[in-house]
Formats: structure tokens, C-alpha cells, sequence
């Protein structure tokens, strides 16, 4: 089976293309020909470290090992569940994998340090940042976030990783809930990109909204999001899929990494914007 994860040299300026093409790679095979999110964080590790994995490494390898271990959970449990969430499902968690290993990816190829266990870390909570999603929204707090980092956690003692890792991990999950990621970006609004907990938690929640934020998928990844809060009854499912409430998405927008600097998602953003008011 392809490996899902478009290729690029290591000089091709082009990210955003490459993206897309990847995004692509995966609506082809969804859901019939579906390879499975182990193949897909597999495809990630080998783009990463395409000739020596830490696999027997402290923690960078074991949290790869959970990462591998959750994929194969949430194959499992889709498969006995019939159903998913129209939006928070299986593809949304491949497309926000692809953006990660391509932001690492961009990261070290401008210089900026990325050691293995930071990098096993964002895979390890990006696989597991939606696990459990029941669809709609949280009604509380952290509700569904909760949810995940705890199932994380339950998986994760299976491996012999440190408890800060553990720890980084859970909580970068839970600040994935969408309304706390305008004071992500505050937090590190001031200072420079240096591989910590704040950043890390700015670079998982650019790469879960990347895909909704192209042009290309937006529009579509918001028809889906409409049909999930739809069964909910979620009081927004009738303006999240409208051309309005793609404006009111994409001028809640902030890119602050120097990785989605180099994808230019800003600019397309912007473009988009001004496409919208201009209809």
C-alpha cells in the first residue's frame, strides 16, 4: 500500500503544495481504501528520521511506541463502532499528523532545534488529541480533551516514559480545546520560538486547524463539522458550514510559528478573507 505522506526534497520551498497533495493522497482513500493511522504515523517517524528511528531510545522511543499503540486503538475502536463523528474523526487526526511532521520537518531545516523526545512527544499527542470524540462540542471546559488525555494516559502506562513527558503530553491535548488557543498564542506572543510547552501547544493547534484553514478542504472540512454539530443540535451546526461562518472561522485564525510561516498560510487566510467580503 502507498505510504500516504507526499514526497518532497529537502529544498522544495513549496510546503503548503506539499500539504495539499498529502491531503489529497488521503480523501483518495477515505473511507474505502483507508490504510489506517498506524500507517500514517508510521509514514511520519520515517519521514522524520528516515534512517535511524529512535525506537530503543528513553522516552523518545517509547512515546513513539505509544503513538503507534494509540493509531492501532483508534483503528480498533472505529472498526467495532460502525460510526464516527463527521468531522472529529480518523481523516481530521491524519490530516493534523501530516501538518505536525511537516512543521518538524520545516523547523529543522531553518536551524531550530527539535530534539527526538520533543518530536515523539507532539506525534504522540497529535494521534491523541481527538481519541474518544463523541462529535459536537465540549460543554464544559476541556471536556473532550479531558477525555483524551486521559485515555492517553491509561495507554501510556504500558511504556516505560518519564511522567514529565507524560505530563507535556496531556497537557498539550488540553489546551487543544478551541477556546483556549487565542491565549496559546498570547502566551507566546513576546518571545522567540524555542522548543518548550507553550510553543509546542501554539504548533498543535496550528497543525489542527491547517487543513480547515486551506482553501482547498476549508469549505468542505466545515459542511462536515455543520453535519456533526447538526446531530447534536449544536445552536451554530446552521452557520458553521455558510459562507459567513467560513469568515467568522478564518478572521478567528492566528499563525505564530515560524513553521506555518513558511507554509504562507497567513497570506492564504487573508486572501480568502478578502475573496468572502468581497462576495
Amino acid at each position: 500500500m502507498t505510504v500516504p505522506l507526499t514526497h518532497t526534497n529537502t529544498g522544495d520551498k513549496h510546503w503548503q503544495s506539499v500539504y495539499l497533495s498529502t491531503l489529497d493522497n488521503l480523501r483518495s482513500a477515505w473511507p474505502h481504501a483507508w490504510p489506517g493511522l498506524p500507517v500514517i504515523v508510521q509514514a511520519c517517524i520515517q519521514r522524520l528520521w528516515p534512517s535511524h528511528p529512535p525506537w530503543a531510545k528513553p522516552n523518545s522511543g517509547q512515546l513513539l511506541h505509544a503513538a503507534m499503540s494509540m493509531a492501532q486503538r483508534m483503528e480498533r475502536a472505529a472498526s467495532v463502532a460502525g460510526y464516527e463523528p463527521h468531522y472529529h474523526n480518523r481523516l481530521h487526526t491524519a490530516d493534523a499528523l501530516t501538518a505536525i511532521c511537516l512543521f518538524i520537518e520545516v523547523l529543522k531545516l531553518q536551524s531550530i532545534a527539535v530534539d527526538d523526545d520533543w518530536a515523539a512527544a507532539l506525534l504522540l499527542a497529535v494521534v491523541s488529541h481527538d481519541v474518544l470524540h463523541p462529535g459536537g462540542a465540549n460543554g464544559f471546559l476541556q471536556e473532550f480533551e479531558q477525555r483524551s488525555a486521559s485515555e492517553m494516559k491509561a495507554l501510556a502506562e504500558g511504556f516505560a516514559i518519564e511522567a514529565v513527558w507524560l505530563q507535556r503530553v496531556s497537557e498539550m491535548i488540553l489546551r487543544t480545546d478551541p477556546t483556549l488557543v487565542a491565549a496559546n498564542h498570547d502566551k507566546v506572543k513576546h518571545t522567540d520560538f524555542s522548543m518548550n510547552l507553550d510553543w509546542a501547544c501554539v504548533l498543535i493547534n496550528e497543525a489542527d486547524i491547517l487543513a480547515s484553514a486551506t482553501e482547498c478542504h476549508g469549505p468542505d472540512l466545515g459542511h462536515a463539522l455543520a453535519q456533526e454539530w447538526a446531530l447534536c443540535n449544536h445552536p451554530l451546526h446552521h452557520v458553521v458550514g455558510t459562507p459567513q461562518g467560513r469568515l467568522q472561522f478564518l478572521t478567528s485564525l492566528r499563525f505564530s510559528t515560524p513553521a506555518s510561516a513558511v507554509f504562507q498560510i497567513a497570506d492564504s487566510v487573508q486572501r480568502q478573507r478578502m475573496k468572502l467580503q468581497g462576495d
